[in-house]
Formats: C-alpha cells, sequence, structure tokens
C-alpha cells in the first residue's frame, strides 16, 4: 500500500472513503440530489436586456423630443420627456426581476409578469420548434431571444409560443440544443443546402416588390412632412400644376417604371437581409436547423420525426421566372399568423430554382426523388374551369355595373370607366380561370399523396399517408349541380388541413380511399365498379 492510500487520500472516489460506507453512500446521494436541484433551479434572464430595452426606448424618446423641438412643440411636450427617461430603467430592472425560469427533464417553465403575475409550462414532448433570433441591437449586447413553439392551434399565436428574452448567445444555443436533443439518431451533421447568389435573380420576382415601391412614396411625404415642408400646400400643389402642363402619358410610363425600379431594388435588399448566410442543416441529434439573416440573425430547428410532408409554393411572378419556395409541414409551423410574416418558420429554402427546391424537399424527407416532383397528378374535369369562369364573369360584371351606375349618377366618364373595367376583368379573369384549371391535381405515390391548387399561388403539396387522421368532405350549393365537393385531408402539422379543390365526389371518395384505407370505411357505402370493388 502506498504511503497515500495509508494516508486515506489516494487511489479512491472521495478522501476518507470506505467502500460499501452507508455514510458514503448518503453523502453521494446527496450530491447528486444537489447537482439536479442545481440544474433545475429557477434562473434569470441575462440582466444585459435591462440595457438593451433601455437603450432603445430612450433613443425613441430622444428621437420624438429632437422631433419637437424642430418642429417647434409646446414647452409641455418637452417637459414630459424626461420622465420616462428615467422611468424605463426602473421598470425594467423590475421585470427582470420578476422573470424567471427553468428546464426539467420534463418541462420549461416560465414566470414573469409586474402587475399581472404568469406561470407558463410547457412540457418538454409537447415542443415542435425552437426558434432563436437576435436583432441588432440584442446582438451589440451579445443577446438573442429564444421562442419555444408547440404548434397549438387554438387562439392566438401567444399562447402556442414560450418565449425568453433574452439570453445569452451561449446559454440560448445550449437551451436549443438541450431542448432538441435525442439520442436515437447517430448521424454526422449533414449540409442539406445552402444560399447561392445566383438566386439573387428571384428577388424582384415578388409581391414585396410593388408594395416597396409604393412604400417609399409613402415614406418619403412622411418624412417631408416631419422636417417641415408641408407638402400638402406646397409640393403637391406644385406637382399638379408640372402635370397639367406635361404630356401624361410618358409620366405616367415613367412613374410606374421608377416604382418598379424603386421596389426591385428594395426587394433586393429584403432578400440579401433576410436570406444571408443561409444553411440548412441535418443535425445529429435528428433535427432539421435552417439559420439566416444579415441585421436580424434567426436559427429556426424543427425536429425530424414531426415532418409530415413538404410544400412547393410558386407565387405567379415567381414562377414564371422558374423559381420557388420550399416549406417544410411539419408539427408547429406554417399556421396561419405565418402567413403574413416575412419569417416563416418552415422553410427550407429561400426562393431557388425548381429544380434545387425540389431537391431540397427530397434530401429533407429520405426521399430518392421529391413526391410533389414524381407523382403523376389526375387533372380534374372541366367543370372545375366552367366554375372559374363563372367567378370571373360574376366578378367583371359587379365591377363594371357598380362603376356604371355611379357614373349614371355623377358623370359619364365613370360609364366608360366602368365598361373598360368589365372588359379587363373578364380577359384576366378568363386567363387566371384557365390556369388554375391547369394546376387543379391529385395523386397518390408512394407512402404520399399530393395536392396541387392555386394560380396567383400555386401549390404542391406532398403529405405522408399515415399522417393524415381525417377527411373533410365539402360540398357548397354551387357545388351540387356539378356534382364537384372540395375533399380536405387534417394532419397534425403545417396549416393542419389543405385541399383538393373541386373535384368529381366519386373521384374524390376513390383518392382518399385509396390515400389512407379504412379511414372511409363507417363513412361511405361501396359498389361494385370496373375495376373491383369502389365507394
Amino acid at each position: 500500500m502506498s504511503a497515500r492510500g495509508r494516508n486515506g487520500t489516494a487511489d479512491s472516489p472521495q478522501a476518507g472513503a470506505v467502500p460499501g460506507d452507508p455514510m458514503n453512500a448518503a453523502q453521494s446521494g446527496a450530491g447528486q440530489a444537489d447537482a439536479e436541484a442545481a440544474e433545475t433551479a429557477w434562473r434569470r434572464l441575462d440582466p444585459r436586456i435591462i440595457a438593451v430595452t433601455s437603450t432603445g426606448s430612450g433613443l425613441l424618446i430622444i428621437t420624438a423630443a429632437v422631433i419637437m423641438w424642430w418642429r417647434d412643440a409646446p414647452w409641455w411636450l418637452h417637459a414630459a420627456v424626461p420622465p420616462p427617461l428615467l422611468c424605463f430603467p426602473v421598470y425594467e430592472w423590475w421585470r427582470w426581476l420578476k422573470t424567471t425560469y427553468r428546464l426539467t427533464p420534463e418541462r420549461i417553465e416560465l414566470r414573469t409578469g409586474v402587475l399581472v403575475r404568469s406561470h407558463r409550462s410547457i412540457p418538454r414532448h409537447r415542443v415542435r420548434s425552437v426558434d432563436v433570433s437576435a436583432n441588432p441591437l440584442r446582438r451589440i449586447f451579445g443577446l438573442s431571444t429564444v421562442k419555444v413553439g408547440t404548434g397549438h392551434r387554438v387562439g392566438s399565436a401567444d399562447n402556442a409560443v414560450l418565449t425568453l428574452d433574452a439570453l445569452s448567445h451561449r446559454d440560448a444555443e445550449t437551451l436549443r440544443q438541450d431542448l432538441v436533443r435525442r439520442t436515437a439518431v447517430e448521424e454526422d451533421q449533414d449540409t442539406i443546402g445552402r444560399i447561392d447568389w445566383k438566386w439573387l435573380r428571384y428577388a424582384p420576382l415578388s409581391s414585396w416588390a410593388a408594395f416597396l415601391g409604393l412604400s417609399a412614396v409613402g415614406g418619403t411625404y412622411e418624412v417631408l412632412d416631419t422636417v417641415g415642408a408641408d407638402p400638402d400646400t406646397v409640393l403637391i400643389p406644385q406637382l399638379f400644376s408640372w402635370l397639367s402642363r406635361a404630356d401624361l402619358l410618358p409620366v405616367i410610363v415613367l412613374g410606374l417604371l421608377g416604382l418598379v425600379v424603386v421596389g426591385a431594388c428594395g426587394a433586393t435588399g429584403l432578400y440579401v437581409e433576410m436570406w444571408w448566410d443561409f444553411r440548412l442543416l441535418r443535425e445529429p441529434n435528428g433535427a432539421l436547423r435552417a439559420t439566416r439573416g444579415l441585421f436580424v440573425t434567426r436559427s429556426v430547428t424543427l425536429e425530424e420525426e414531426r415532418l409530415r410532408g413538404m410544400e412547393i409554393a410558386e407565387p405567379l411572378l415567381l414562377r414564371w421566372g422558374g423559381g420557388a419556395y420550399t416549406y417544410a409541414v411539419a408539427s408547429g409551423t406554417g399556421s396561419a399568423e405565418e402567413e403574413i410574416s416575412s419569417y416563416v418558420t418552415s422553410v427550407m429554402l429561400p426562393p431557388a430554382p425548381l429544380a434545387e427546391a425540389h431537391r431540397v424537399a427530397a434530401a429533407v424527407l429520405r426521399e430518392e426523388e421529391d413526391p410533389t416532383a414524381s407523382v403523376r397528378l389526375v387533372p380534374h374535369t372541366r367543370h372545375a374551369l366552367l366554375r372559374r369562369l363563372r367567378w370571373a364573369f360574376f366578378t367583371g360584371t359587379v365591377l363594371g355595373g357598380l362603376l356604371v351606375l355611379l357614373g349614371v349618377l355623377l358623370t359619364d366618364v365613370l360609364i366608360h370607366i366602368g365598361w373598360t373595367t368589365a372588359l379587363v376583368a373578364y380577359a384576366a379573369g378568363t386567363l387566371f380561370a384557365r390556369d388554375a384549371a391547369r394546376s387543379l391535381g391529385h395523386g397518390v405515390t408512394g407512402r404520399y399523396l399530393v395536392t396541387r391548387h392555386g394560380s396567383v399561388k400555386r401549390r404542391t403539396i406532398a403529405l405522408r399517408r399515415d399522417g393524415v387522421i381525417g377527411w373533410n368532405v365539402t360540398q357548397w350549393a354551387w357545388h351540387r349541380r356539378s356534382g364537384l365537393c372540395t375533399l380536405t385531408a387534417t394532419t397534425a402539422g403545417g396549416r393542419g388541413a389543405y385541399d383538393v379543390k373541386d373535384v368529381l365526389m366519386p373521384e374524390g371518395l376513390r383518392f382518399a380511399d385509396e390515400s389512407v384505407p379504412t379511414l372511409l370505411d363507417h363513412f361511405v357505402t361501396r359498389g361494385q365498379g370496373r375495376t373491383g370493388t369502389a365507394p
């Protein structure tokens, strides 16, 4: 025995410990319990959030004070500036003090509130997505915001997301890994897709281009009004005076061209900011992670086991350019609130060539070929086209008729505008109706059912057949004469419901029965068709 052994300090887990000693076991158990308690203890957010929120609020107040000084506001408005500057840091400190969170083996919990206290808790097995983001001000202070999504659809989106604002970058990454950790998958990290700046040509082919072009005009007006240029009494009358002497056709053409150029530049800048350094990774823990952003960084993690399919979306302009979006149909993504957001958590690829979109969709699903590309879609009948043509005719008649009626009551100019509008609506409606009818289709391939519809934004969705939990068959009054119906597949993922629009009732029921056998057995009667038993 060595000298250290004789002194009771060598080769043993604990100095002076005796193997099998009940006291040693009790101490070991107590130490383990202390470690577990420390891991699940309530923690506070990073205190630097006080400086972040106070700085942001202070900048807004100071900006307002400068504008008031520029516009010679009354003294009592200036006197109202100092109190908020002093109160905001105190309030933020008090809010930080009252906000705590903890992560246990079973759930993540958040306690917050100053006047109204709230205690939110999400079971870890209900976590569907983890979103880590950081705006420029938080990045300066080294902070990130973590949003934990459950995919719940009842009520507002806030009820489905637990937000921790804010954690340090390291703590946010550690929390993200803890929430999505899985031990069943042992694979190397794989890069599925990344940004290619050749795709920048798709940036102007977006609805954002028109919106940003018009916003530039409105923003210019607001800036001029803020600095005291008084556009209502100076600039606008001068503009109308100039237009009354100018040739309107070149002015209109140049004006529209200017809006298009400004909108295209704005859309390109937005594309760069949103998709900067985009990467889609398959992590060793069995999760898909998409990272992107220039000024506002964003990292979204989706558990691969929550995938229910993929969606290829082709807005009209982007489709003309040969591009498409790629979305995942997964639990916790694709809610209605996301449709109006520029940051959709289900996006798997920025606007990119259609072939690349199909490649990424196949890689995400671990299939050799994207089901939306390999399927043979069954086209819908001419009844669907006739229905859309009737709607186009009805819309053009209503718009033109209203303008003609106003023209009879007010001025003859509106009568000419009315019949011109009706003719344009008839022509455009016919084109869109034919395109929408050609886009309709459905089919089954392997483990997936596929549906396609839409003209302004054509969507092709591949759903896993074992992920469909129900069917809704809807038949409106104007459907019944033609025998059409809308068949809706419900699933626990994405938007929750995906339509097969304007399909003949017998064909729709056959498709539903083929896609998910026995699901409709209690709701249909079967007869012998040419190919055997059919609904």
